[in-house]
């Protein structure tokens, strides 16, 4: 085996396991994950109390704009569930922020725990940001939506977390390796989820 033959070899290996990360890791797995956590950890509500508010939560977080971004791919509106084409963003993103404020609103009436209340509405003005960036700069969203729920799962669990923080720098390294964003785009969506969440959580919930 050549050197050449060697080098494109562990590039494809590479580029594979990049897009297994990306994919474990999307966006819109990372809710479903994160609300689940943080309901079941919840010590103050029962177990029907905790499937009626994980039911609104997942269903504001991920089914439904998981079933508009598949609508969109159905119709050919959209490259792929990854949307990789900045402007096909656009129509996603606006959708995705009208149903995590409506997502929040309900967990708000059903006096769900403050910590879930908080990260729906982070979502919401997370992903806002974002829209408003997606405009004219393709930032990367898996690296705010590994990073928001992070600092949410630290605010119940403390410095358990920590470690996986480590999760932030995979997440960027694949979509680096995969050749979706610039180091930049990365590092800036990873910004948004730390700094942004944190600042909201501290002001809603301190």
């Amino acid at each position: 085996m050549t050197k050449a033959s060697t080098v494109k070899e562990n590039l494809t290996t590479l580029e594979s396991l990049a897009k297994i990360i990306s994919a474990i890791f999307h966006p819109l797995i990372m809710p479903a994950i994160a609300f689940t956590i943080l309901i079941v950890a919840d010590s103050a509500d029962n177990l029907s109390r905790k499937l009626i508010i994980s039911s609104v939560a997942l269903t504001f977080s991920v089914v439904l704009v998981l079933g508009y971004i598949f609508w969109l791919k159905r119709r050919g509106l959209i490259d792929s569930a990854d949307i990789i084409i900045r402007e096909q963003r656009i129509n996603p993103l606006a959708i995705a922020v009208v149903s995590y404020l409506i997502g929040f609103v309900l967990l708000k009436l059903m006096q769900a725990p403050n910590l879930v209340q908080g990260l729906m509405f982070c979502y919401a003005t997370n992903t806002f940001l974002v829209l408003l960036i997606t405009n004219w700069w393709k930032i990367s969203i898996h690296t705010t939506a590994i990073s928001g729920p992070l600092i949410a799962l630290m605010y119940q669990f403390g410095s358990l977390i920590f470690p996986f923080f480590i999760l932030i720098l995979l997440v960027g390294a694949s979509r680096l390796i995969l050749k979706r964003h610039t180091l930049s785009q990365v590092m800036a969506g990873a910004a948004i989820g730390i700094f942004s969440t944190v600042l909201q959580l501290q002001i809603l919930y301190s």
